[in-house]
């Protein structure tokens, strides 16, 4: 490996660690400990539904639909707890190479940076005015998609020699429809989970499910011109 891939791994794993350190130093409350239990083991379970990306041996998850809606309904500390947790189960769950150390620690240390910079700044452009809800969620997903994704390709474009917007727009940019529809979904969570109960919202998950399925198969199809 390059001593430039490195640095750059080395460099996402310890801001990632500060992210992590910040959200353990806080703590939090766990206001809403049965809510937050249950989306946490529903990101757990939706870990596994991934789709393999094209030209790479990366993936995407539903987990992120639930990182998007701890940040609306959550803390920042358990929107970190939950994005970290669900990725170590991401990269571990049925993978066809078992992840070295080092592969899981940068996975998880963009996650914790995604989800942090996207609560953050979600919350500071969009306030915590419910009915800024649609506003918060769409910067949020924006966030966490360019951030998380970013920094992946970083890794790409170091290790092929490629340009860094290349190798985003290639690998990453095609998928971007896909967190607005998460965005979507996580607002109509949120927002029912206010009115009928945190349980109800859960009817609306096969939705996303189905987006997942539909995203699947255009993978398939699409992934030899991405090759």
């Amino acid at each position: 490996m390059p001593s430039k891939v490195k640095f750059f791994i080395g460099l996402t794993v310890v801001v990632g660690a500060v992210f992590i350190s910040d959200c353990l130093a806080r703590g939090s409350s766990f206001r809403d400990l049965s809510a937050f239990l249950c989306y946490f083991a529903l990101a757990l379970l939706t870990s596994s539904m991934k789709v393999c990306l094209p030209g790479i041996t990366g993936t995407i998850s539903v987990n992120f639909l639930f990182v998007l809606i701890a940040i609306a309904a959550f803390s920042y500390s358990e929107t970190i707890i939950l994005a970290c947790i669900a990725c170590v189960v991401q990269c571990a769950w049925k993978a066809k190479r078992r992840p070295k150390w080092f592969q899981v620690s940068f996975n998880v240390a963009t996650l914790a940076i995604s989800s942090g910079i996207a609560y953050r700044a979600a919350h500071a452009l969009a306030g915590n005015d419910k009915q800024n809800l649609p506003v918060l969620l769409s910067v949020a997903a924006c966030l966490y998609f360019t951030s998380n994704t970013l920094l992946v390709s970083g890794v790409l474009a170091l290790v092929d020699g490629k340009p860094l917007l290349d190798v985003w727009k290639q690998c990453y940019l095609w998928s971007f429809p896909y967190y607005l529809a998460g965005a979507v979904v996580a607002c109509l969570v949120v927002t029912c989970g206010e009115t009928a109960g945190w349980a109800a919202p859960m009817l609306i998950l096969p939705v996303m499910y189905m987006i997942y399925k539909f995203y699947r198969i255009c993978v398939e199809r699409l992934g030899p011109a991405f090759r």
